[in-house]
């Protein structure tokens, strides 16, 4: 068999990717070795190559969502070399993308949110996220020209409308991005 006809040797990434879509079609309940080998045409056996057990895959699953979700994002709106309401502005284009289908799509958000009510472990890493979130959407907010006396508040109101509308678009198809942008602008230049 040549290597263009051998099977693509899966890597970590691919077991952990397949954890979050299972993680969207079912619960954590779905998140199962034999499923997933199924789901990505693997063995068992692959599985433990690259995981302890489940618990390590939960793990991966987390750090991955968080890096993705905090640190991946503020990294290239701080490098976009915009000034304090462009970053702001792209911060909101960017977070208003739907997520991939390999991520899960656009229920996986808030399908590790619903993990995070029964998963201590989970629960951990939603509040750190939460927490950075906050924290990074008050450092542009700051940086667009906002008070610090009104930093706070600015970032929970941008906050809860993000969540919000990842939620609403689950029931609604909404589109986020316009609705945020003039949020944000009324925030930002009191229009």
């Amino acid at each position: 068999m040549s290597g263009t006809e051998q099977k693509r040797k899966l890597a970590r990434q691919d077991w952990i990717l397949a954890g979050l879509r299972a993680l969207v079609k079912g619960g954590i309940a779905a998140v199962k070795v034999e499923p997933l080998a199924r789901a990505i045409g693997a063995t068992k056996g692959s599985f433990y190559w690259h995981f302890n057990d489940l618990a390590d895959l939960h793990q991966a699953m987390l750090e991955l969502w968080e890096e993705l979700a905090t640190k991946a994002i503020t990294a290239a709106v701080k490098g976009s070399g915009l000034d304090g309401r462009g970053q702001l502005m792209l911060l909101i284009d960017t977070i208003s993308v739907r997520p991939g289908d390999v991520y899960g799509g656009v229920e996986v958000e808030p399908a590790l949110r619903d993990w995070g009510r029964t998963d201590l472990r989970a629960r951990a890493v939603v509040e750190r996220v939460d927490r950075q979130r906050l924290q990074d959407l008050q450092d542009f907010l700051r940086a667009a020209g906002v008070t610090v006396a009104e930093l706070e508040t600015k970032a929970h109101l941008i906050y809860a409308a993000v969540i919000g509308f990842e939620n609403l678009r689950l029931t609604t198809n909404a589109e986020m991005g316009p609705v945020l942008r003039t949020l944000v602008a009324e925030l930002v230049d009191g229009r």
